[in-house]
Order: C-alpha cells, then structure tokens, then sequence
C-alpha cells in the first residue's frame, strides 16, 4: 500500500485500504476495482491503480488537457464500464474526513457526486447489486 500511494502521490483512502486488505485483486460485481500490486499475486494485480493511473489515466488528461476541467485532485479507483471512472475526488471530504466518491464522465469531463466516501459506496453497490 505504501509503495501504491507513494508512486500515486497520494494516501488512499483508510475505508479503501481496508477493504483492498481483504479483497485486493477482486471486484464488485461487474465493477473492476483497481488493485494495488502484490508480488505474491501479480496474475490478479497486475492491473494496478497506479498503472490505471500512469497510463489510461493519463491518457485521458493529456486528452482534456485544453478543457477547462480540473482533473488534478481525481483519483481513478474503479472502470464504470463504459469508459467512465469512479474517484475519490481530494478537493471535497466527506464527513468522515476521507475523499468523497465521484463518477466522472469521459464524454463531459464533469464529475456527479456519488458516496460521501468508500465505505458508503460499497453500501450503495451492495443496495444495487443486491
């Protein structure tokens, strides 16, 4: 994790953490979450946050880079699917002190509040899925 959040530049999120501690490599549902890479499982981690960060990401903000969206303070943790990306948005806290929880649209760049933070994302998806 530490390596993670050192190459990120960023600490994640503790409701986030605590949940890759348990289930780093799986998903919610159909919902690709990204990993952290462990080297004792790299078949399942291999397509880490940070690499989502580095490369696919990234491509995105070198895309947007003229539109006047602020993408500086997202972080991509999961592919909605549809080439949208759920965040952890830093400019915004949740009442748990942690990032909340945006989709962001790869069409408009503009973000939608989600969850006040992880923690009640994954309730939301289990409402959802369940």
């Amino acid at each position: 994790m530490e390596a993670a959040e050192a190459e990120l530049g960023r600490t994640l999120p503790k409701s986030f953490v605590a949940w890759l501690l348990l289930n780093n490599g799986r998903s919610l549902g159909a919902l690709v979450v990204f990993p952290v890479f462990d080297a004792r499982n790299p078949r399942k981690t291999w397509d880490s946050i940070v690499r989502h960060v580095s490369e696919d990401w990234r491509a995105w903000r070198d895309t947007l880079d003229e539109a006047p969206v602020d993408l500086s303070g997202l972080l991509p943790f999961a592919e909605f699917g549809t080439g949208d990306y759920y965040c952890f948005d830093y400019r915004r806290l949740g009442v748990t002190g942690e990032p909340v929880v945006v989709r962001w649209s790869h069409e408009t760049g503009e973000t939608v509040h989600v969850a006040e933070d992880f923690a009640a994302f994954l309730a939301i998806r289990d409402r959802v899925a369940g």
